[in-house]
């Protein structure tokens, strides 16, 4: 297409032209500063980096400008409005798709109607615009690119021009052997309406790959106008620093606000600073702040509203508005967003980026190039080392209560897991052995690998006993006598999450003292590693579910299941049941119907899924006149009996049968966790057997076990049937079929009581006051102090649990009627929600 005449009349004798400011970016790179905001916005000293663009439009008497958008567009119209308050006026064009450079600024076609700018809205510039487009006009140019030099061409466009100025080449983001100049694209273009005849409107198009190279193929006068001015594209957090630090060390013309009170200082209107603080420029303080005693800053971009506390120390930051710095707190090259709360004695290191509304805690230390998503609170005495995206809070506690648990690849990562095997491998004897294990997952076998070589990188020498569900890696480290155990799986409450487990030599998972341990050495980075001669090896041992099912089968009277052929209905994950479900079931002679109800990611269902689809266990059972149903989680730990009537057991009721059936084994002592039932008490009185009452968690209760084990048989041999649903389907299936029952009867034989569970919300720091005011307003011989608060009533009784987890309280309530158990339920709940207001 050829050029079909110019209109340069508009601005003969001056540069009364139109311009197109681009502001459609999301700033990717730029986050966590441009979380709530589009890349435009994003603040240079104290205002929006498209504000200095506009400015310096005006400058030279650009004022009809359009603005194209696309993320977060009612950001940007909402600050600028129609742009009087700036004297200029401002058209919106809003992308619904994204569209390309060309194609963004194709939607303001009829408004630009005669030769225009286009210049990015978040990239810093003094660019003479006077200059280029009299430059334009001068060459009778189709297209004129504003050019500048630059040291690393990498990420910009690289462009040759010949001695004429007429562009002969030019190469996107080219690699180091394709770069022929180090003159680039600054992304300001002085265009002719005409290039609107190139492409059409709605297609998606870009200047530097698509319109330019037709109009050079085409023959079009294209040219670069070489500026010597400022120029930088702001996309990272380093160039958004260095932008900083060039305006306050003078080297590039924009309008700083304020006044300037010593050499390179300058302090907004109503800020006052303490007599005493040290201020060193290139250092500029917005308004209406607050500098206490015995600070100091240093080349540094404070905003309004702040309040820096005294003995604070700034160098080389940015702090945008309405933030607090505590006490004795110090900034090295960070960027700090809006509303954040420093607490005292805070160290925040170079390289670091704070996000909006985001509290930091006392004696926190965020290290180098560590961002944080708006919205966070980071715990007193954290050291975090990692970005935090999605996670709400980061503290010093990696465990909780099943283990280390967090979203997979994402907060439990390869690093991660290779960095978590290490500080635990730094705290072994260098001849120790530790077995590791993964359910079937991807995600878990990857993170395995990774935690192996953490351990092994320390010198601890690791088992790789492959494949299972948790129950079977706690066998196996019993069985293979090793110090310990690593089990990777996903969680079976919500299934995105992976579990890191760390098991003891009985395989019980550690304790909080040995959690505690692990977390020290993590967050202190001051483990060894081995040398090269004493790095661990990886032993492969594979039999270890084999040696499981045996050990099962050896555990019960197999004959007598074997002569009933029960048939069981089972719903549960294939992918990491089946090769131990099956062949369990077939060596009991009985037949396995699957409901066969799977997921298609490669992640299992959760339990909680699971059970929300019990119809169709339950028309199964009816179908298939089978003798029993059983739900599973996918790691083996948790099930759901179903009777040959089609009834669901809860798990209050698994607990009643699990003692039924150690009492008829001879076990005289039962551990029972608080949460149980107390007719299991009146039960083993029957049998001659004590109950100790337990914690609520499993390690607690299988750690008593174990404790008692030692003390009265001088070993552990089996642990009791606690997260092991194999193994207690086995053992529920030898106690029909040896009192020759059917799972109805049994329930139907068990003394009648009644349940009730509520969860309620109470604030972390609420916690201990409700514990206490509640013990205080309890007559002492009610009150049983296991594990949270426990009130005997004379017809039942009310259990107050606080969660370690998450601000909330479980109350659990048993009575000898359903509306007597509500009723103290909806008591203490009450009860809970008035003390916290006291």
């Amino acid at each position: 297409m050829l050029n079909q005449g110019l209109q340069y009349n508009s601005y003969k004798g001056g540069i009364n032209v139109k311009a197109v400011i681009m502001a459609g970016g999301k700033g990717t790179r730029l986050r966590p500063l441009t979380c709530d905001c589009p890349k435009p916005m994003v603040p240079i000293m104290n205002k929006p980096v498209m504000e200095h663009i506009i400015e310096l439009l005006k400058r030279h008497q650009i004022r009809d400008i359009a603005v194209t958008t696309f993320y977060l567009p009612q950001v940007i119209e909402d600050y600028f409005g129609d742009g009087s308050k700036l004297g200029v006026n401002l058209h919106y064009y809003i992308e619904e798709s994204p569209l390309g450079t060309a194609g963004s600024v194709k939607n303001a076609e009829e408004f630009l109607d005669e030769p225009f700018i286009v210049i990015s809205g978040d990239a810093l510039t003094d660019v003479d615009l006077t200059a280029a487009v009299e430059y334009h006009k001068q060459k009778e140019s189709v297209a004129t690119l504003v050019l500048t030099q630059e040291d690393i061409p990498l990420e910009y466009g690289v462009v040759m021009i010949n001695e004429r100025g007429a562009i002969t080449q030019f190469l996107e983001k080219p690699s180091w052997g394709e770069v022929f100049s180090d003159t680039v694209n600054t992304g300001i273009y002085i265009l002719d309406p005409h290039v609107f005849d190139y492409y059409e409107h709605g297609v998606k198009f870009d200047f530097s790959k698509d319109l330019f190279p037709k109009l050079l193929a085409a023959n079009e006068p294209m040219y670069g106008h070489v500026m010597d001015r400022y120029w930088c594209d702001i996309g990272n957090l380093q160039q958004y620093r260095q932008t900083h630090y060039d305006i306050i060390s003078g080297k590039v013309e924009v309008d700083i606000p304020g006044q300037q009170i010593a050499k390179q200082v300058w302090v907004g209107e109503g800020t006052e600073i303490a007599n005493d603080v040290q201020l060193a420029g290139p250092l500029y303080i917005g308004k209406n702040c607050t500098i206490k005693s015995g600070s100091s800053l240093q080349k540094s971009i404070i905003g309004d509203n702040n309040i820096i506390e005294s003995s604070s120390s700034i160098k080389k930051s940015i702090i945008w508005n309405n933030s607090f710095i505590g006490q004795k707190s110090e900034l090295r090259g960070s960027v700090i967003c809006d509303g954040v709360n420093i607490k005292d004695h805070v160290s925040i290191f170079e390289g670091s980026a704070i996000g909006d509304v985001t509290t930091v805690g006392k004696k926190a230390k965020i290290k180098p190039n560590v961002k944080v998503w708006p919205y966070k609170e980071i715990a007193d005495s954290t050291i975090l080392n990692k970005s935090l995206v999605w996670e709400s809070e980061w503290s010093r506690t990696l465990f909780g209560n099943q283990g280390v648990v967090g979203i997979s690849n994402i907060e439990v990562t390869p690093e991660f897991v290779a960095k978590l095997g290490t500080a635990y491998g730094a705290m072994l004897d260098n001849e120790t052995i530790i077995a590791v294990s993964s359910d079937t997952y991807d995600m878990s076998k990857m993170l395995k690998q990774a935690i192996a070589s953490g351990l092994t990188s320390a010198g601890v020498t690791v088992q790789d006993i492959g494949e299972m569900p948790s129950p079977i890696a706690r066998y196996s480290v019993r069985d293979l006598e090793v110090k310990g155990g690593i089990h990777v799986r996903a969680c079976q409450r919500e299934p995105q999450n992976t579990v890191i487990e760390f098991l003891n030599e009985y395989g019980v998972n550690i304790s909080r003292n040995e959690e505690k341990g692990i977390e020290k050495v993590f967050f202190r980075e001051d483990f060894q590693r081995a040398s090269v001669d004493a790095i661990g090896e990886i032993k492969w041992v594979p039999q270890m579910v084999d040696l499981y099912l045996e050990n099962i089968l050896e555990s019960v009277d197999a004959e007598v299941i074997e002569d009933m052929q029960y048939t069981i209905v089972a719903d549960y994950e294939e992918d990491n049941l089946d090769s131990i479900l099956i062949p369990l079931i077939n060596g009991l002679n009985c037949r396995l119907v699957k409901t066969k109800y799977e997921t298609e990611t490669n992640r299992p269902l959760s339990f909680k899924e699971r059970l929300q689809k019990q119809d169709l266990i339950l028309t199964m059972v009816e179908d298939e006149e089978v003798d029993l149903g059983v739900i599973l989680d996918h790691n083996g730990e948790e099930v759901t009996l179903v009777t040959e009537e089609g009834e669901l057991i809860n798990p209050e009721l698994n607990e009643v049968i699990r003692a039924i059936i150690n009492l008829e084994d001879g076990v005289k002592e039962l551990f029972i966790p608080v949460t149980a039932p107390r007719v299991i008490k009146d039960i083993a009185a029957e049998y001659g057997a004590e109950v100790t009452w337990t914690k609520a968690q499993a390690k607690d209760r299988l750690m008593s076990i174990v404790d008692y084990e030692n003390k009265v048989n001088k070993g552990v041999g089996r642990l009791p049937l606690v997260n092991d649903a194999l193994a207690y389907l086995v053992k529920v299936l030898e106690f029909l079929a040896r009192e020759n029952t059917k799972l109805s009867e049994l329930i139907a034989a068990i003394p009648e009581f009644h349940r009730a569970e509520e969860a309620i919300e109470c604030a972390w720091e609420n916690k201990g006051k409700v514990m206490r005011n509640l013990i205080q307003q309890t007559p002492q011989e009610k009150i049983e102090l296991v594990d949270g608060v426990k009130v005997h009533h004379k017809d039942g009784w009310t259990l107050v649990l606080p969660d370690s987890e998450e601000p909330i309280f479980h109350v659990y309530t048993e009575a000898d009627t359903p509306e007597r158990a509500t009723a103290l339920t909806e008591e203490y709940t009450s009860m809970i929600t008035d003390l916290q207001l006291r």
